[in-house]
């Protein structure tokens, strides 16, 4: 089988190795498509570690979707032509090294399928090619369901790249009315409103005042803010976190997806009197995915469109190439096998 493997930044090679075995408890899933994560960019352009994938050389890949085409002994929830969504949790023995599941490849070896929670059987209706996007989908959907927005929120979300376009679209698909989208590359301002979103460029205003603007204000122990009562991170910068401490309403959630380690200056007095809530979102639950395909089946957002690269393995350098340009490349996906 053909499989690419990272030998370190800007350096991966095609190889040809033998399918991987399984034992009685695994299936062996025949890979259709598979998507390259703002972490595999991270890794190419500045070197492994910076992308999670360690040791190196390694293999990589970790947004894939595919069909069962061998089961163990053991397995009775998995049949031979079960077309699924795999999370790489169930291809790696350390959950610290997802990036090394091994999704760019023809086959991948799941050594831990547990049905609805590690391997989701997808409905027919939904593509391959979609199906490869459930992955970053439910970090976007995680981040989001954090805060626990309801349909009376009135939420404040940040980028609109594509964690940010998907964490949108199922905002969307909540029934939620009150949401602005900040953003401030021409392009994904472009798609963003192409496909329905209320975009505010926050290079031209300040996003907490344009949402003053569109809200309404709202003063609560003495404090007149921006009435957002909720803010969604999917920038992940630090600087997004002490903006709200400073400009958030108070009893309001603020939930990030962020990595930044820059340290941020808590006041604890003011943030007590706010009432702020503040989560972190790391990945996904097997819930989050479950909402993901739902959002996806029903297609009232036709979120796919944040695909703008299709490559065979074979052209993996062309397709890096593309997935590192922020400003054309929004989300590129290997064709593995189309047939499928």
């Amino acid at each position: 089988m053909k499989r690419l493997w990272f030998k370190g930044a800007g350096d991966v090679e095609l190889q040809e190795v033998p399918i991987p075995e399984i034992d009685e408890n695994g299936i062996l899933v025949k890979i259709a498509y598979a998507g390259i994560c703002g972490s595999d960019v991270h890794g190419y352009t500045k070197g492994g570690m910076f992308g999670g994938i360690y040791p190196e050389p390694n293999t990589f890949g970790h947004e894939f979707a595919g069909v069962v085409v061998e089961t163990g002994a053991a397995v009775v929830d998995f049949k031979v032509g079960d077309r699924v969504w795999v999370d790489p949790l169930g291809c790696v023995r350390d959950p610290r090294l997802t990036c090394t599941a091994g999704g760019f490849g023809e086959y991948i070896a799941v050594i831990k399928p547990v049905k609805d929670v590690t391997v989701f059987i997808l409905p027919d209706e939904l593509s391959f090619k979609n199906a490869s996007l459930i992955e970053p989908f439910g970090v976007g959907v995680h981040t989001k369901n954090r805060a626990k927005p309801t349909v009376d929120d009135k939420v404040l979300l940040f980028g609109a790249g594509p964690i940010g376009l998907m964490a949108w679209s199922a905002l969307k698909h909540q029934g939620i009315e009150n949401l602005i989208v900040a953003e401030r590359m021409p392009s994904r301002i472009e798609l963003a409103r192409s496909l329905g979103a209320h975009v505010v460029d926050n290079t031209d205003i300040d996003a907490y005042e344009y949402a003053a603007e569109q809200f309404g204000t709202a003063t609560v122990n003495a404090y007149e803010r921006p009435d957002v009562t909720v803010v969604v991170d999917c920038v992940g910068i630090g600087a997004l976190m002490g903006e709200y401490l400073e400009k958030g309403r108070c009893n309001s959630r603020f939930t990030t997806l962020g990595l930044d380690q820059t340290p941020l200056t808590i006041k604890p007095g003011e943030f007590m009197s706010k009432q702020f809530s503040v989560f972190g979102a790391r990945g996904y639950e097997p819930v989050d995915i479950k909402e993901v395909i739902e959002v996806l089946v029903n297609g009232e957002v036709d979120i796919t469109r944040i695909i703008t690269g299709v490559y065979a393995l074979e052209d993996y350098e062309a397709a890096f190439a593309a997935a590192c340009d922020r400003n054309s490349g929004m989300k590129v996906v290997f064709e593995i096998d189309g047939t499928l």
